[in-house]
């Protein structure tokens, strides 16, 4: 910083105008603070071995009464210091605050200092003038070191001690005395210089140190997210081997039956019994379906995954819907001793939305609610409007429950449940991914509800503006 600067660095000190500059100013009043601590401390304890021979050069009651004022003044310095900032201050406000404050705090702490010297002063006693000097060149001296961070603190004391120095050698009018005066402004010249470098060194440093700050906590941060980014993709490694080793199983079952069964055909096993290899070509045509819908399924999906699934918007009828796929699904619930039945409004709004994944929706929901509920449960089916105006449509079950950890990856892609809960039923893990797919790309959000041993509820909320107004259907 050059001289040319100091002006300005004097005001940007007291009055920082953003946030950043509040915190290089604080970290300056900082510094600035240690050093008025320790002449708080070092100050009252020199006065104390300088007063006794002071007074034999100079008045005693003015010498005690500097000696007292330098004792009240390091007592209020710390006094001041400990105090807060106060409340309803931002963090700019408080730093222009404080800074005046600590500014005024190192003026005062330095003329009641240099007071000890005024009052010793006599322009006809050489030795002692030039003790006097010694005292206020120190002070000047150390000054420039500890307070040279913040610039308002250190410009008022080195003023005054410069200004001090300079009067005290230009009463003297000798020749030998005037070389003291141009050696006077010789070292107060220095001063300020060293001062100004030393603002600079500080202020390159506080930067740097930040900089350092900011590059390790963005280091920091990227470590975590790359830890964050690893596990997902672990977790996501571990799911995909264990949704393949899922499918591979899936795949497999349907197709040694289709296989085996006909091969038994091909070979004319049990010689003509056209019964039996009929009963065998049911078998081979319903693994067929099976492995049929399996592909199915994972096309689906995969098509979800990627964006390449296009719905078409239409208005429906959910009401007839529902009561469409709980026919269906009662003949496989008949089989497990499993209720299921619809409860719908008088009248329900259309739905704008496409038909064939609404069907798929309910399809997959149902599946899953029979597949998990024990012989003689329940499962109720139901759609109504909310408080939103949107639709909602609910599949609630008594089946065996959810744990509370396995619901958060309920919906997860190449995810099931825990092995103990699905052991006995076990499923490909794509029915209720393929709900969750389908119930974003509508807008819509889904809500599960789950106690083991009590059953599932899981709610299908769509967006109020796919409601139809005026296109009420009535339910039978």
């Amino acid at each position: 910083m050059s001289l040319l600067q100091l002006p300005a660095a004097i005001k940007t000190s007291l009055y920082p105008a953003s946030e950043h500059e509040a915190g290089r100013i604080e970290a300056q009043l900082d510094v600035v603070a240690e050093g008025i601590r320790l002449f708080d401390y070092a100050y009252p304890v020199v006065a104390t071995i300088l007063v006794p021979i002071e007074l034999h050069h100079g008045p005693a009651v003015p010498v005690i009464l500097s000696w007292l004022a330098i004792l009240a003044t390091s007592l209020a310095n710390e006094l001041l210091l400990a105090r807060g900032a106060g409340p309803g201050r931002g963090a700019i406000a408080h730093t222009r605050h404080r800074a005046r404050k600590i500014a005024a705090m190192t003026l005062v702490q330095t003329a009641v200092w240099v007071s000890l010297s005024f009052w010793v002063w006599d322009p006809a006693q050489t030795i002692t003038n030039m003790y006097g000097v010694i005292i206020v060149s120190c002070t000047l001296a150390g000054i420039s070191v500890r307070f040279a961070p913040h610039a308002a603190s250190a410009a008022g004391p080195m003023a005054l001690l410069s200004l001090l120095m300079i009067v005290m050698e230009s009463i003297h009018g000798s020749t030998r005395i005037m070389a003291f005066f141009q050696l006077t402004l010789v070292y107060t010249t220095l001063m300020l210089l060293q001062a100004c470098a030393m603002h600079l060194r500080f202020t390159n440093t506080w930067r740097l140190e930040r900089d350092r700050e900011l590059l390790i906590d963005t280091l920091r941060k990227a470590k975590a997210e790359s830890d964050r980014a690893r596990e997902q993709a672990l977790a996501a490694s571990r799911a995909k081997s264990e949704f393949l080793a899922n499918m591979s199983h899936e795949l497999r079952t349907p197709l040694n039956a289709i296989i085996g069964f006909s091969d038994i055909v091909k070979s004319k096993t049990f010689g003509n019994a056209v019964e039996r290899y009929c009963e065998y070509g049911g078998f081979i045509n319903q693994s067929g379906h099976h492995l049929l819908a399996l592909i199915g399924d994972i096309l689906e999906l995969a098509k979800i995954e990627s964006g390449r699934k296009e719905l078409l918007q239409e208005p429906i009828d959910l009401g007839s819907l529902v009561v469409d796929e709980v026919r269906r699904a009662k003949a496989e619930a008949a089989a497990k001793n499993v209720g299921v039945a619809a409860v719908l409004p008088h009248a329900l709004p259309l739905l704008q939305a496409d038909l064939r994944a609404m069907r798929q929706v309910l399809a997959n929901l149902l599946s899953n609610a029979v597949k998990f509920t024990p012989p003689g449960g329940t499962i109720e089916v139901s759609a109504a409007l909310n408080a939103d105006g949107g639709i909602e449509i609910r599949v609630a079950d008594t089946g065996v429950g959810i744990a509370p950890a396995d619901r958060a990856h309920l919906f997860d892609r190449f995810g099931q449940t825990t092995p103990e809960v699905t052991s006995a039923h076990r499923g490909s893990g794509l029915g209720l991914p393929i709900v969750k797919g389908l119930v974003d790309m509508h807008g819509g959000r889904i809500h599960v509800e789950s106690e083991l041993g009590e059953g599932t509820s899981i709610t299908v909320a769509f967006p109020a503006e796919r409601t139809l107004p005026g296109g009420e259907r009535r339910v039978a």
